[in-house]
């Protein structure tokens, strides 16, 4: 199950606007666009915070900072499946709005509620002992 849905979406378009912007009858666009929003939160927020957890929840107690962008963003890459010349000027001011905050909170200057990223590996630190030059 995707971390957002359709059902996500239409709080924040209206349900005939987005049922005309998905021009296929198997919501495949939509359902695009959820992912690629997935993606996008997991490539900026997976060295930091905890995202992997927080994308594998699908209804309940989600983030709602976390679940704002995302459905931002999925309705941005909507609309470009659609026209992206016509994309109106607050969408696209929302989807500049997340990637700016996508940015800080990469970066440390903004947070999210999130808990740290585990730690996969711990680094190896490596040397060696300084070259011997024989004498004879």
């Amino acid at each position: 199950m995707a971390y957002i849905t359709k059902s996500d979406l239409e709080t924040s378009i209206e349900q005939a606007l987005l049922e005309n912007l998905d021009f296929s009858s198997d919501d495949s666009v939509i359902t695009t666009a959820c992912s690629q929003a997935a993606s996008q939160l997991w490539s900026y927020l997976s060295y930091k915070y905890d995202i992997a957890t927080e994308l594998a929840k699908t209804t309940t107690s989600r983030n709602d900072m976390v679940l704002m962008i995302a459905r931002d963003l999925a309705i941005y890459h909507i609309w470009t499946y659609i026209d992206s010349a016509s994309i109106p000027h607050a969408r696209a001011a929302r989807y500049t709005a997340a990637m700016d905050f996508l940015k800080a909170a990469q970066l440390g200057t903004a947070s999210l509620d999130l808990g740290p990223a585990p730690i996969p590996y711990a680094p190896i630190a490596g040397g060696s002992n300084d070259k011997r030059t024989s004498h004879y």
